[in-house]
């Protein structure tokens, strides 16, 4: 004990007071602060320290920064004018083309249908994301710290809502001018549908707050892709309402917009309590996607897009519960399909509902166009359908466990796939008798060989090789970029033509055997090879 401490204290702390308190307060009365809270950093602490070290080290001058700033704008304002003069001439051609009742009911429903799309595929990729996301920077960095979550992601929640409006307003205006809709008509359609667009966003970010696996919110997307299928299906029927811009449907327009507006002013301001609650684990992942996304876009490489997708779905998903049981030998590589689908039905529904798309396009006259339209349906729904043979083709080291030859584990892996979208097309093969030649035998024959054309050009997208950087390299501005990378963007679409063109110049019977014989001989030649 040092002199001068009487004994109960502890050296450095002043007679008559405890420790853990400061001199000239009583151990008996507390100041309402713990000394945590006096040592916890702030929010806006902490980004200034961020925003020093970013300006402390950034390498572009001011000028450099002018310059940039002056032609990106130069190039908006040039390309966006350039953009509207052609749909506002295009919107002309079609008030004087545009004369009988179906065409005209059709081209009401075109924005709503457009927009309706639009908004599906904005929330379905804003639940992907989050909606509010963090960079693995500052998933590790700060959210890690004793920092009000609040403060710290509230400015993020904002954004992602403001950008769903700024998504949805463009689309909405370029459809509206399509239609042939008025200035004052076309501005309310683009708030409602911004309005709509960014209430959704936020309410996304609502159920990723709260943390539950089923949230009202969560149907958005569903709720979206059933009105473009009820849309397609008047279109299809030829009983086609009219959606103009006027009377009732305008005043239902206005108070929608107005009602998601007000929705979406009452998430801006209760932003901070909403991401009070988001945890760590709710905002990393999709901080995670986004850079494999970018990079993969970067290098034109869809595939890799793919399965980054693939990959995050599935991290999101977690564990799933085992199937035993199931045919022996090759048809398990089959039966995994089967499991698959009973695991996401929504690939089922999704698949049964493009049936209306066909129909759609052949009610306002797409004669032998509707041919092509069932090909390109067939090859994006298959896609999705074709994981296991994108594993098959990209792990070499699985095949080799296998029992079966190459060829054949790669075949069952398609049949599940080609037997869904054989049925497609005989589903559809109603809607393509206007343009085909024959009897009713005929027009069904000609419409699996639409499926199984669809079916070879997603073989051919799935089964696509990687980049080879053995290769000779193109040099470009963002580095050497190997020769068959470029073609990749095209990948599947050439065999979806190739596959087509039997149909399309003779659409009989024939012409339907020599496309199906196409398709086998792409379909076994690419699960054939090493």
């Amino acid at each position: 004990m040092s002199p001068g401490t009487s004994p109960g204290t502890s050296p450095g702390t002043s007679p008559g007071t405890s420790p853990g308190t400061s001199p000239g307060t009583s151990s008996g009365t507390s100041t309402g602060t713990s000394p945590g809270d006096l040592d916890r950093p702030r929010a806006a602490e902490l980004w200034s320290d961020i925003r020093h070290w970013r300006r402390s080290r950034r390498t572009l001058s001011l000028g450099e920064a002018l310059q940039d700033l002056y032609i990106g704008v130069f190039a908006v304002l040039m390309l966006g004018s350039m953009l509207v003069s052609v749909l506002v001439n295009v919107g002309e051609m079609g008030d004087r083309a545009c004369v009988t009742t179906t065409c005209a009911g059709a081209r009401s429903l075109l924005p709503w249908l457009v927009v309706a799309t639009t908004l599906a595929a904005l929330w379905s990729v804003a639940r992907m994301v989050g909606p509010v996301a963090v960079s693995p920077g500052m998933a590790t960095w700060l959210l890690t710290t004793p920092v009000d979550r609040g403060d710290l992601l509230r400015r993020r929640a904002r954004g992602v809502a403001l950008l769903g409006a700024a998504v949805a307003a463009p689309v909405a205006a370029a459809t509206a001018t399509l239609a042939g809709f008025g200035v004052a008509d076309l501005a309310l359609f683009a708030a409602g549908a911004a309005g709509v667009g960014s209430y959704g966003v936020g309410a996304l970010a609502h159920a990723q707050s709260a943390g539950r696996a089923r949230h009202p919110a969560l149907l958005l997307g569903p709720v979206s892709l059933l009105a473009v299928g009820l849309g397609l299906a008047a279109i299809a029927s030829t009983r086609l309402p009219s959606l103009s811009a006027s009377g009732p449907v305008r005043t239902t327009a206005v108070g929608v917009g107005a009602v998601a507006w007000a929705g979406v002013a009452l998430f801006l301001v209760r932003a901070r309590a909403t991401s009070a609650r988001l945890r760590r684990r709710d905002v990393a992942p999709g901080g995670v996607l986004v850079p494999g996304l970018g990079g993969a876009l970067a290098t034109l490489d869809l595939a890799l897009m793919f399965d980054v997708l693939v990959g995050h779905a599935s991290a999101r998903r977690g564990a799933v519960r085992p199937r035993r049981g199931g045919p022996p030998g090759v048809a398990a590589v089959a039966w995994r399909d089967v499991i698959r689908l009973r695991r996401q039905p929504g690939r089922l529904a999704l698949l049964t509902g493009s049936l209306l798309v066909p129909y759609a396009v052949a009610a306002v006259g797409g004669g032998v166009v509707t041919v092509l339209v069932e090909v390109l349906v067939c090859f994006v729904l298959g896609v999705p359908l074709l994981v296991g043979l994108r594993v098959l083709t990209r792990s070499p080291g699985m095949v080799r466990m296998l029992p079966s030859r190459l060829g054949a584990t790669r075949a069952a892996a398609v049949v599940v796939p080609g037997a869904l979208l054989a049925v497609h097309g005989l589903l559809g093969a109603p809607a393509l008798g206007d343009g085909v030649e024959g009897p009713a035998a005929a027009v069904a024959l000609v419409g699996a060989a639409a499926g199984l054309a669809g079916l070879a050009a997603a073989v051919r997208w799935v089964t696509g090789r990687p980049p080879d950087y053995g290769r000779p390299l193109v040099s470009t501005p963002a580095g050497g970029v190997p020769t068959n990378l470029y073609g990749s963007v095209l990948r599947g679409f050439d065999i979806a033509a190739l596959a087509a063109l039997p149909l399309l110049f003779a659409p009989t019977a024939a012409g339907a055997v020599s496309s199906i014989l196409v398709s086998g001989g792409v379909v076994g030649y690419l699960c054939a090879r090493k």
